[in-house]
């Protein structure tokens, strides 16, 4: 193989796993990495974790599994791999195939390239009337963890905002509360916290659960001000305003493209630099990689922005393949994520119905409440899953489960389905690895795929936030159930399940709305009714998916 030389710009997860791979499979090849950052190669996703205390050591992130850190020494002597830090990429000569760049002390250089790879990643996302301020940032960076830990450790920080209930607002909250004992103000603008991740049942889970662990949610908060002082912030929103230590703001990040748009490269919609399925740009020997791409999506018609680790390391690998002459691909991705709040784990893959709605696409959704194991086992626990599908293809758009940390099996399981455009019928015939400690003989995943096909055939389910008081209800439960966890105050007609058939020519026509514990009965029900011509519905989820709203209180 003839001696090549690749300059990668950006020493984070995409562009280290890109040079990595290309020095391992093509050793004769000059690879060099440009980085403007002192420190680098951190698991950033394990930032929230130090400022928890999950993490004990900062510099964890920066090691290898067997303990090695991750310095310009180790790329070298390890890797064959070039780290040129301290170091900026300030623009692109496509023609001289040249990278000119700008040191840390002014001085200049430039390195001439046969590939050029673009890992410049993703900033953080400012607030149109975001100043600057030591009491106001992001949390991005290892600088960012290292001054907010600094006044957690010297008493300085005991009344915290965060801006933004994403994925980063909700971890930070839990970081600052569980640790420190902050005073913790969380403002969402949207209705419930992940409003891009999760619809509104899974996010009425997620803020139960933000509220038993001490944090003041508060959604719908649009905040319009934030005002800095010496002692304090004040940040304001319709209707509010707070007083705190320091303000966090966490409402997302933006790809960082201005190296590719300079040299002409095309962007997607966003704003992210545009790559085919080989990670190629528009432009010839540009390739790009990481949280600064656009890349087709599974379900959606366009490519999207999804700056994810896991994806970010494909990306990488896929790139040094191809740059190496290797036949590789990205296929279409489903932007699967897991979140852990507290006690409560959380994960998502595919759109969900809302995200549906917004491009036009068909949607329906059910949902399932059931043991991660066999009932019987001494720690089975509770998860509930979403399950959104478009009915007029079947195929599976989504799926978002929250409760134990066994949800995140059923969310990867459901990603490989979704990627590769399966419907709910092929869902239902999923293969699941069984046995009491591990799983139900039926999988909760299983059980969500056959809840919409049966609703397909005629069994609707209804939202498990679906109001109850003033609904004819029918509560198909024992009266054991009953008693302990009444239904609509215990207003509810009460017919067990085991009596129904007896019963059912005496019910009205228009049977209302049917509960049990977690559905699988109520659907029963429905079908006897439907059977007897009545009409029903039952509550999807059942009455333990709202206990759930009840998050670690009796």
């Amino acid at each position: 193989m003839a001696v090549r030389r690749v300059v990668v710009v950006g020493a984070s997860a995409a562009g280290l796993k890109c040079a990595c791979r290309l020095a391992r499979i093509a050793p004769s090849w000059q690879v060099t990495v440009v980085e403007e950052r002192p420190l680098f190669s951190y698991a950033a996703c394990g930032l929230p974790y130090v400022l928890s205390g999950d993490v004990d050591d900062p510099d964890a992130l920066r090691r290898t599994a067997d303990g090695t850190l991750r310095d310009e020494a180790y790329f070298a002597h390890v890797k064959g791999v070039e780290i040129r830090s301290g170091w900026r990429a300030i623009a692109i000569d496509l023609e001289g195939k040249r990278l000119r760049l700008a040191g840390r002390d002014g001085g200049e250089d430039t390195l001439s390239w046969d590939e050029l790879v673009l890992a410049t990643g993703a900033r953080p996302r400012r607030l149109p009337f975001q100043g600057d301020h030591p009491r106001v940032g992001a949390f991005h960076t290892f600088e960012d963890l290292q001054r907010l830990r600094r006044g957690l450790e010297r008493g300085e920080i005991g009344r915290v905002g965060v801006i933004g209930a994403g994925p980063v607002g909700c971890e930070l909250a839990e970081a600052f509360r569980a640790l420190w004992g902050a005073e913790v103000t969380l403002l969402e603008q949207g209705p419930w916290p992940l409003p891009g991740l999760v619809d509104r049942e899974v996010g009425a889970v997620v803020a139960a659960a933000l509220e038993a662990g001490g944090v003041r949610l508060v959604c719908e908060a649009a905040v319009t001000a934030i005002d800095p002082s010496n002692e304090s912030v004040r940040v304001m929103w319709g209707g509010g305003e707070v007083d705190v230590d320091v303000a966090v703001v966490a409402v997302g990040v933006e790809p960082a493209t201005e190296l590719a748009a300079a040299a002409g490269a095309m962007l997607a919609a966003g704003g992210a630099i545009g790559v085919d399925e080989r990670m190629a740009t528009s432009l010839p020997g540009v390739w790009a990689v990481g949280d600064c791409i656009a890349v087709p999506h599974a379900v959606l018609p366009t490519p999207v922005f999804l700056p994810l680790g896991s994806l970010a390391n494909r990306q990488g690998r896929v790139a040094a393949n191809v740059i190496a002459g290797r036949a590789d691909r990205l296929p279409p991705v489903a932007g699967a994520m897991a979140i852990k709040v507290f006690d409560c784990h959380l994960a998502a893959t595919g759109i969900t119905a809302a995200q549906a709605g917004r491009h036009g696409v068909p949607a329906a959704s059910v949902w399932v409440t059931a043991h991660d194991r066999a009932h019987y086992w001494p720690e089975a626990d509770e998860i509930a899953l979403a399950l959104v599908y478009d009915p007029t293809t079947r195929r599976v758009l989504g799926v978002q489960g929250v409760g134990s940390a066994e949800a995140i099996k059923r969310v990867d399981v459901a990603t490989q389905v979704i990627a590769r455009g399966g419907t709910i019928d092929e869902l239902a015939q999923v293969e699941h690895a069984y046995a009491p400690p591990y799983a139900p003989a039926l999988d909760p995943l299983a059980v969500a795929a056959f809840a919409a096909q049966n609703q397909e055939e005629g069994l609707p389910a209804r939202s498990p936030l679906a109001p109850l008081e003033g609904v004819t209800l029918l509560d198909v439960r024992h009266q054991w159930e009953r008693e302990e966890r009444p239904a609509n105050g215990g207003h509810a007609l009460a017919v067990p399940l085991g009596e129904l058939r007896g019963e059912v020519e005496a019910l009205p026509v228009n049977a209302g709305l049917v509960v049990c514990e977690r559905g699988a009965r109520a659907a029963e029900a429905v079908r006897m009714l439907a059977v007897a011509g009545r009409r029903a519905a039952y509550l999807g989820g059942g009455l333990r998916w709202r206990q759930l709203l009840r998050w670690g209180r009796p």
